[in-house]
């Protein structure tokens, strides 16, 4: 789905320049505790693992800002986003670079982008005597 999607665009857009990130095959580490204090501004000394952790996110934060259209193709599974959606959106939303916080609430910062979402879901659906 998202492969025909970025061929149709580029038969219409050839000037386009396009990034594909694709997350099943290269994924983006879970954000837990360790990693937590890697995104957060401190003084302190950083692991090898949390300067990775930096770097990732900051390469992800620079390629989403390089780009206008932000396409985000993925399937639901039961009833949300895939784990590696979840990753990626855990190390670009970072406080004071991609949004901040307000007396109102959260802003983003990232602006001027269009975003388009391609999703999936499926299942099994059967009728019977005992579906109420």
């Amino acid at each position: 789905m998202s492969d025909y999607f970025v061929e149709q665009w580029r038969e219409k857009h050839s000037a386009d320049e396009i990034t594909v990130r694709d997350l099943a095959a290269n994924p983006i580490p879970v954000l837990d505790g360790e990693l937590v204090g890697a995104l957060r501004p401190s003084d302190a000394p950083l692991t090898p693992r949390q300067q990775e952790a930096l770097a990732l996110s900051d390469e992800l934060i620079a390629e989403l800002k390089a780009h206008d259209v932000i396409v985000i193709a993925a399937p639901m599974y039961n009833f949300n986003i895939s784990t590696q959606l979840k990753n990626y959106f855990d190390l670009v939303a970072r406080a004071g670079v991609t949004f901040r916080y307000t007396e109102n609430g959260p802003e983003g910062l990232v602006t001027g982008k269009k975003a388009i979402v391609i999703t999936s879901r499926g299942g099994i659906h059967k009728m019977d005597q005992r579906t109420w």
